[in-house]
């Protein structure tokens, strides 16, 4: 890894930081490794604990003497930036000055740390929202967790006027499904593990296309000239040469900075505790946790990413609809605190979604009745979750009432219920890209939470939320998934729009046996 002859000086109160003897920040080996990094993207990973937060609290204290300095942090949630890297923040900032309101970080410079979430990442949400921006510094905690489209996106933003050094910084932990792991290959040994030879070596690259596959690298920026030098000669002007730049400046860099639990001297001697809480779970988690391998899949993983979410829920892609058979699928609630969600089907593709609060059964029944004449769907093309509320379907006698507790559809793979079956196979569609979702349905607006907390959210956003509790629950001999208690403990509320979209998969697991459905439910 490139590094700069000499740090930057970063100031750093040894009294009101609590310092210990010794204690120095920031730390020696990763924590200033990452600091002096002059890649244009650094990606730091490896063990929990490793203090990759707080490396990139620390990485903007080298420009916010210069009033045109100006950053942006980004986690995927609003609650983990606000209860994450503003909290580390608050640590190290006002210290030097800074005033800290609400979300957002002003030096006595002018220059200015901004803290936002990426909930929506739609083609059209991203490109709005950094559209014009000039930010010469990014920080990605969990870069893992964001598009490739979203990062492609700010590395267009990530620029200034001013002679400041541009940079993107991402943390993150081993995530096997994600781009990330296809993005940082080349560091990545055949046992899963960072190559201690590749860590900490600068890669150049250059993306010729839309998907993290399209990229030629090397090992210099010369080598990646060479390689896609017919994309480089198409895309320069010479014009550009009179603003001094040549074809070197069309080329971006990388490096991936390994950290370890063990470098972590400050944690390790303020929390002893903190080792014992990683190291538990086995022999999958201590090498995820502790070894940072990239191969590792353990319970309590999501089945689906959030890349493979937002392929579902992509407008640009072409829809599902198949032969154009009509679906409807339910998940019921009436009075209670939990939506009463409606989604309509064309085929394998989402045209619909209708939400209502506080139903009576009479007034469910009018609801289903309407979107039935509505969307021309077939009574026998209805499904419903049967337990509870769902009785006031019942009228509909050849619907599809769903029992959780059933036993499963068929026997290739051995299930624990019909409801974990319909959950994986859910799992399984999205993974493979069969399911799609209209742009109408995906960017339609909810009230969603729970009591005093319910908050407007996109189809989408509420989706790539309730998508974390779609996990395999560690039980030998068959699949089973979460259920329904421990979901609600994952999300804080009971996964409606998820179930109702999981229904969908009855249809799937037994066309023939529905076909000409009688109202026999499946015992």
């Amino acid at each position: 890894m490139a590094k700069k002859e000499k740090p930057v000086h970063i100031p750093v109160f040894r009294e009101q930081l609590d310092l210990k003897d010794n204690d120095i920040i920031p730390q020696p080996n990763f924590q200033e490794d990452v600091l002096l990094s002059d890649a244009t993207i650094t990606v730091i990973g490896g063990s929990r604990g490793a203090g990759k937060s707080f490396s990139l609290v620390l990485d903007p204290l080298y420009d916010t003497h210069d009033p045109h300095f100006s950053a942006m942090y980004f986690r995927k949630e609003t609650s983990e930036v606000e209860r994450g890297l503003y909290q580390e923040g608050l640590k190290i900032y006002p210290i030097l000055g800074a005033k800290m309101t609400k979300l957002k970080a002003v030096f006595p410079s002018g220059a200015t740390l901004t803290y936002d979430h990426l909930q929506n990442e739609s083609v059209s949400s991203i490109e709005s929202r950094f559209k014009g921006l000039s930010i010469p510094a990014f920080y990605f905690d969990e870069i893992d967790q964001i598009r490739f489209d979203t990062l492609k996106r700010v590395m267009e933003s990530n620029r200034n006027p001013y002679g400041i050094r541009n940079r993107i910084i991402g943390t993150c932990n081993p995530a096997p499904d994600s781009w990330l792991r296809i993005f940082i290959d080349w560091y990545i040994g055949s046992d899963g593990l960072i190559n201690p030879q590749r860590d900490r070596k600068m890669r150049y690259f250059y993306i010729y296309g839309t998907d993290v596959n399209d990229i030629i690298w090397g090992n210099t920026k010369e080598e990646v000239i060479e390689k896609a030098s017919s994309y480089i000669e198409d895309a320069w002007d010479d014009s550009y040469a009179e603003s001094g730049l040549t074809r070197h400046d069309m080329i971006k860099s990388l490096v991936f900075i390994r950290g370890d639990l063990s470098s972590n001297k400050i944690l390790l001697k303020s929390d002893p505790n903190y080792l014992a809480s990683v190291s538990q779970g086995g022999a999958s988690s201590i090498a995820r946790n502790l070894k940072g391998n990239w191969d590792i899949k353990i319970d309590g993983d999501e089945l689906v990413t959030r890349t493979q979410m937002e392929h579902f829920l992509d407008e640009h892609r072409e829809a599902a609809v198949g032969d154009g058979t009509m679906y409807m699928t339910i998940d019921v609630a009436l009075l209670g605190l939990d939506n009463f969600v409606v989604i309509i089907w064309k085929g394998l593709h989402i045209q619909d979604v209708v939400v209502k609060e506080k139903l009576d059964s009479g007034m469910a029944v009018e609801v289903v009745s309407s979107l039935m004449n509505e969307y021309g769907v077939r009574e026998d093309h209805i499904f419903y979750d049967s337990i509870g509320n769902g009785q006031a379907l019942t009228c509909y006698k050849r619907a599809v009432p769903i029992f959780a507790q059933a036993a499963p559809v068929g026997l290739e793979i051995a299930y624990d219920s019909l409801k974990s079956q319909i959950l994986y196979t859910l799992g399984k569609y999205l993974i493979e890209g069969k399911l799609t979702c209209s742009a109408f349905a995906a960017n339609k607006m909810f009230r969603y939470g729970r009591g005093l907390k319910r908050e407007k959210l996109s189809f989408r956003e509420i989706m790539q939320n309730e998508r974390r509790a779609l996990m395999i629950e560690d039980s030998p001999g068959k699949t089973k998934m979460k259920n329904k208690k421990m979901m609600k403990a994952i999300l804080g509320q009971s996964p409606d729009f998820l179930e109702a979209v999981a229904y969908r998969m009855m249809f799937e697991l037994n066309k023939k046996k529905l076909k000409g459905f009688s109202g026999l439910c499946y015992l």
